[in-house]
């Protein structure tokens, strides 16, 4: 018997928290029926709020675009993935041993270096000494070495610019999601017990006069905490670092690829001369 009375006890103990729970939520979710019905009076959030509230989610839209956009600066384009992949497969196949110490990270290709081995590649068959030959040589070499660059560039956005904001959105941004629901959800128990405050008999007034008061209480808490949190994810400097450090990434990457191209150019544009004089030799014949 004793052992029955301890159970029931632990029980009770342990059902009056979600009980309570799925009262509370029972109660918002009548109170959104009535009011998607056009029936109760809602109350408003405060300006203050309000306004603070658009501009943490305009900040909010904003950082999602921006981390979903400079991710291209973190993947290599499919095909060239795909390419990349087929080439170590067959590289692997052709292996009788492998190193043990640990596997092989490729890193990502760009469409520089796409380019750059595609020049390459036709290079040889060509003819170095021709001048279309020496001319993708050429061109083939510095762009695997803007290539370079850009990896580098794209491994610096990785770093100081989508991991940051994709960190606000998972921190900051995730607190001041909830602390809105809790905002809502505070809004409808208020509401519900106002209404019921309406329809309440005498003898219950006192009673549901004080559930309204704790309800107003936890209305002004939860406003005050998002508010708190929200003016916390608006006003941070890190999204203005985030800023600062993907234009420092891209002056660095095209600086130094300018200076590259700009050393190719008149080696290209001799080539050019060099090809035209003879295509008009051979033609003059």
């Amino acid at each position: 018997m004793d052992k029955f009375t301890k159970f029931t006890q632990n029980v009770s103990t342990s059902w009056t928290p979600f009980a309570n729970k799925v009262g509370s939520s029972f109660t918002q979710y009548k109170q959104m029926a009535t009011e998607s019905l056009g029936s109760a009076q809602v109350t408003e959030l405060p300006r203050d709020y309000v306004e603070l509230e658009a501009r943490y989610e305009a900040v909010r839209r904003t950082v999602q675009a921006l981390v979903r956009q400079a991710t291209q600066y973190s993947a290599s384009p499919a095909s060239f993935d795909m390419q990349a992949q087929l080439a170590t497969l067959t590289t692997r196949m052709g292996k009788q041993t492998r190193d043990a110490s640990g596997p092989q990270v490729t890193e990502p290709l760009t469409e520089q270096h796409e380019m750059g081995r595609t020049a390459l590649t036709a290079a040889e068959p060509i003819g170095l000494e021709a001048p279309l030959g020496a001319a993708l040589f050429k061109f083939g070499s510095i762009e695997t070495k803007v290539g370079d660059l850009r990896r580098t560039h794209n491994t610096q956005i990785q770093r100081s610019f989508i991991a940051p904001l994709q960190d606000i959105l998972d921190t900051s941004m995730g607190l001041a999601q909830n602390a809105r629901k809790h905002v809502q959800a505070m809004r409808l128990t208020l509401d519900a017990r106002k209404a019921a405050l309406q329809g309440a008999k005498a003898e219950q007034l006192d009673v549901v006069r004080r559930e309204v008061e704790h309800a107003e209480d936890a209305f002004v808490e939860a406003v005050s905490e998002a508010m708190r949190v929200m003016r916390a994810v608006v006003e941070s400097p890190v999204l203005v670092a985030c800023i600062a450090e993907i234009v420092k990434a891209q002056k660095v990457f095209y600086k130094e690829a300018a200076a590259l191209l700009e050393e190719l150019e008149p080696e290209i544009e001799e080539i050019k001369v060099t090809q035209d004089a003879l295509y008009r030799h051979d033609n003059s014949l």
